[in-house]
């Protein structure tokens, strides 16, 4: 049976029904996608159900870049000249003058010691960056005269990003829905506990709490699962096919309704999503075909008549342009533009100003058949991630429903020709998810899911390591060669608990790695391994010793046992308990103790026993019963030390130091847009003071010599803007607003009061006669059942006689006033006058209103 699907409008009043149907207490929670090339992020909060962040440029997708621009102001003595510090598309803008401070596609680095591969193909790649191993790890950082320090780890940059990402979603949420700190990443299925754990640390030096990481394929899957429900009895497959700038992963997804136990004796039905099988390729994306596209730029420049010129003196005109910063950054960035131009159309034109020594390139035509013949020698990597994952799943093609569609590369035509080829045409493939941002959908759909804030469609998941875990140990203090067990085979359930027995009885200590495919450079094809953890039992001798003590356990009858588990938040294995246990015999507490001590002593019988015959002569009794006994497992808990092996963690001080730089950073930032702000409002204020002083009612509310000081200040302030003040701090800047507004208020208060006068002296004189036809209402000797006597009548004349003659004599004292003088009544003195009668009218009202009420009640 075919899954039954929501359409879009269905999906989304579900959603919205849901995820808001909690209290607005629940957090807010975010989804984070980073890819090589782009980073997505998804937020779900009440009242928001799943919305993708927008970037401050209203893009739906960031860049993965950072960039520091040199500071325009230098920094006083013996203080640190921070940079301005720009993200995404700003950053890479910056990299063709800056190519040494811009840091693009950080993912790749994260976990790798600076001796990896992948370190050096970028490195190649971005030959202005200065890459050296970081201190104690040996991981990648970067020499930088924009660092405090002098360096930037991999870690710290990428959390800088984080915090941009974060203050992003922030003001979507609201400054009233609290801080976002929990996140939920989405990461290839390949990556690595180092790779994880360094994922981990940057989100921590952004202040964020890891919820967990979800691989793409399950998440994409999740995505795809919300708006379907599945058959119970027969399980779909499809194949998650997700080729992004760095890598491509196959991961075969079984869909399948499950029936599964609710409240009271109810069951009910959910969703189930789970990968049975991955493939991947590390290195095979867009960043490889943005090579070869970059050999054709390379190529058309160096055989042009202006670039033979310009590399006339050089040895290697190929590598003299690829090792020059400026025009590696802008030859990638023009075949980036260039390859996603060849996937809509078969030719294109390249053009880079000043690509090499002032010397601009203007390419010929480059087609898409000879971008296609630089990436043939990819077609069978581009296919293998689902052959290897079918593999792994145990199935076979015919089984797959659909091929789902994942990544920016997938839409490069020669992979589409290549997949349709594999699945036997385009019907199976299958473009029924948002190929940019169903995984980062996915993540927050589960990150919600999980909070616990948020009530949302049930759909279980399980997600797989591909990765064996193995043990190492020394079976006795004698052993020269260590033992190796394998404890999870490759393709293992994360979440999933083994217990280990070991035979050691002393105290001892084992490793935990994880076992890696061989490399595809390495000749004999031998398989990896990744240090985890060094795990040392520092009371296996005296636990022994007291099961031995306390329960008379033999030494043979006694295990060791450890449990582990691979953590359900990221899939990295981790060792939760250990302890020493025997097997013993025990009374059976069923019995009781008197009754067991009656058995001891043959008191009382079974009630199966026969009593002793009447006629018998004989005199003996029953013989005594033995009490019942059972088995019983004695444990003792172990104490064990957790040791991290391979790259040394951080210490406490170490992060504290980049949490202090990352901060540092923050504040100048923070600072740096306070002064822009207030630059930008004394800029403001001067053109718009420049337009007052030629204004007919400005030039009569002040006297000439204002005029002159406040031009004056104005045409100084004005030099200072373009001059001196682009070195300015925020108090100086805000002082030269505050000294022109001061000059300038006096002037602007006559000309509104010139204008609110005549109308507020006009509504105090209606008020004034309104007021004596109401007193002479009040006399009127017709009227009946009136409020007032003629003691009140004559209080209620004075009020308004005195207000009439206070009108006349400000009246008289303003006409002596000239316009540039400052006024002798304010608007808001005569309106504030003016409400006083009004509210006396009001008050007669009520009282006239009051006295009918109380007649009408006599009669």
């Amino acid at each position: 049976m075919r899954s039954k699907h929501l359409s879009n409008t269905a999906l989304t009043s579900l959603l919205v029904l849901l995820l808001t149907s909690y209290a607005s207490a629940a957090s807010a929670v975010l989804g984070i996608d980073i890819g090589q090339e782009y980073i997505k992020a998804a937020l779900v909060k009440p009242g928001i159900p799943l919305e993708i962040v927008l970037t401050k440029d209203t893009k739906r997708k960031e860049v993965s870049a950072i960039g520091f621009k040199p500071s325009s102001t230098p920094a006083k003595e013996g203080e640190f000249a921070f940079p301005e510090r720009l993200y995404g598309a700003d950053a890479i803008n910056l990299a063709a003058r800056f190519p040494h401070d811009v840091y693009p596609n950080l993912k790749q680095l994260l976990g790798k010691l600076v001796t990896n591969d992948a370190v050096t193909t970028y490195s190649v790649r971005y030959p202005a960056l200065h890459i050296l191993p970081a201190p104690v790890q040996d991981t990648v950082a970067f020499k930088s005269h924009s660092s405090m320090n002098g360096l930037f780890t991999v870690e710290e940059l990428l959390a800088m990003q984080l915090k941009a990402i974060v203050a992003q979603a922030q003001e979507m949420a609201g400054a009233n829905n609290g801080k976002i700190k929990d996140v939920m990443f989405t990461i290839p299925s390949f990556l690595l506990a180092e790779e994880k754990n360094a994922l981990r640390l940057a989100a921590e030096l952004a202040g964020l709490k890891v919820m967990g990481m979800v691989s793409d394929g399950l998440a994409v899957g999740i995505n795809y699962a919300t708006t379907r429900t599945f058959d119970e009895k027969t399980p779909e497959y499809h194949i998650i096919y997700d080729m992004g700038a760095g890598s491509t992963t196959a991961s075969v997804l079984r869909f399948q309704g499950k029936s599964v136990k609710d409240v009271g004796r109810f069951n009910k039905t959910v969703q189930e999503v789970s990968v049975i099988g991955v493939g991947y390729d590390t290195t095979l994306g867009g960043d490889l075909f943005n090579e070869k596209m970059m050999n054709l730029l390379v190529e058309d420049f160096i055989e042009s008549n202006k670039g033979k010129q310009a590399l006339a003196s050089t040895e290697n005109p190929v590598q003299t342009l690829r090792r020059n910063g400026r025009a590696a950054a802008k030859l990638w960035r023009e075949a980036e533009r260039a390859r996603q131009i060849l996937s809509a159309n078969t030719e294109v034109f390249s053009s880079i100003e000043s690509l090499y020594n002032d010397v601009d390139f203007r390419s010929g035509k480059l087609t898409r058949a000879q971008f296609e013949a630089g990436i043939k020698e990819y077609e069978e990597r581009i296919t293998k991630p689902i052959f290897d994952a079918l593999a792994n799943a145990k199935i076979t093609l015919d089984q797959v429903g659909s091929i789902i569609l994942h990544g920016g590369a997938v839409r490069t035509p020669f992979v589409g020709k290549k997949l349709e080829e594999v699945v036997g045409g385009p019907e199976k493939i299958s473009k029924n998810v948002n190929p940019d941002e169903s995984a980062v959908f996915g993540a927050t759909f589960k990150g919600a899911g999980e909070s616990g804030s948020f009530k949302v469609k049930e759909i279980r998941t399980n997600d797989i390591n591909p990765y064996g875990v193995t043990i190492e140990y020394l079976k006795s203090a004698t052993a020269e060669k260590k033992t190796k067990q394998q404890i999870f085979a490759p393709g293992s359930v994360i979440g999933k608990e083994k217990v280990v027995t070991f035979p050691q009885k002393e105290d001892f200590s084992f490793e935990v790695v994880h076992t890696l495919p061989p490399r595809a450079n390495d000749p004999k094809q031998r398989p990896g391994m990744e240090l985890l953890w060094k795990i040392d039992a520092t009371n296996t001798t005296a636990s022994v010793k007291k099961l031995q003590d306390d329960h008379k356990c033999v030494e043979s009858a006694i295990a060791t046992k450890f449990s582990l588990t691979l953590s359900k938040k990221d899939g990295i294995p981790s060792v939760s308990k250990g302890w020493v246990e025997c097997e013993v015999e025990v009374l059976d507490k069923k019995d009781g103790i008197v009754d067991g001590v009656k058995k001891a002593f043959g008191f009382g019988k079974d009630k199966d026993s026969s009593s002793s015959s009447s006629t018998s002569t004989s005199t003996s009794t029953a013989p005594a019963e033995t009490p019942s006994l059972i088995k019983k497992t004695e444990r003792i808990p172990l104490a064990f030390s957790v040791t991290k092996t391979g790259i040394p963690p951080l210490s406490a001080d170490a992060k504290k130091a980049l949490k202090a730089e990352i901060k540092a950073f923050d504040e100048h930032d923070r600072t740096r847009r306070l002064i822009e702000e207030s630059r930008n409002e004394l800029e403001g204020f001067v053109y718009k003071a420049r337009e007052q002083l030629y204004d007919d009612a400005f030039i009569a509310a002040s006297t000439e010599e204002e005029r002159a000081k406040l031009s004056a200040m104005l045409e100084e302030a004005s030099e200072w803007l373009y001059g001196d003040g682009f070195r300015a701090g925020l108090d100086e800047v805000r002082g030269k607003l505050k000294a022109l507004k001061e000059l300038q208020k006096p002037i602007l208060r006559r000309v509104q009061e010139a204008e609110k006068r005549p109308k507020a002296v006009e509504m105090l004189k209606e008020a004034i006669e309104q007021g004596r036809v109401l007193v002479n209402a009040l006399r009127d000797p017709e009227a009946k059942d009136q409020p007032y006597d003629e003691k009140e009548i004559k209080e209620l004349q004075a009020k308004y006689d005195a207000a009439e003659k206070w009108l006349e004599d400000v009246l008289k004292r303003q006409q002596a006033l000239g316009e540039s003088d400052d006024p002798a009544v304010a608007a808001k003195e005569l309106d504030e006058k003016r409400l006083q009668l009004d509210k006396v009218v009001m008050e007669v009202i009520d009282r006239k209103m009051q006295l009918a009420r109380e007649v009408k009640d006599e009669l």
